[in-house]
């Protein structure tokens, strides 16, 4: 389980980061949920069973980048991910594998995402 109940991420540039996060979260069963036309911007929810995340359109300069890691259920979900991050337009960040400064069993991938976003897919177990 989680420890956030969502994240919202600001962003200048909606429709990239719509198709960006629709095509990378989509192999680990992360869809999008609905999008709402709204004046001061549209807001994007995703999520599996609920939304936890939300892409908010905003005007004014570009937010501050950080780093996003969302839990894959296994090793595949996490490489399917990268190609499908890189796919739609994330820059390679780190290719699906063993991240053993983390832990042995750390299998992740990294993307930038089109607003420079660090993302990752993370599965924490044995295989």
């Amino acid at each position: 389980m989680s420890i956030f109940d969502h994240v919202s991420l600001k962003t200048t540039r909606l429709a990239d980061m719509q198709r960006f996060y629709e095509a990378a979260l989509a192999p680990l069963g992360i869809e999008k949920k609905f999008f709402i036309d709204r004046p001061e911007g549209g807001v994007a929810g995703f999520g599996r069973e609920r939304v936890e995340l939300f892409i908010i359109g905003a005007s004014g300069p570009m937010p501050t980048p950080l780093h996003l890691a969302f839990r894959a259920r296994n090793r595949e979900e996490v490489a399917v991910f990268h190609a499908g991050a890189v796919s739609a337009g994330g820059a390679d960040n780190g290719a699906p594998g063993i991240r053993p400064n983390y832990h042995d069993a750390y299998y992740a991938a990294f993307v930038i995402d089109p607003d420079g976003n660090n993302v990752e897919a993370v599965f924490q177990g044995d295989q």
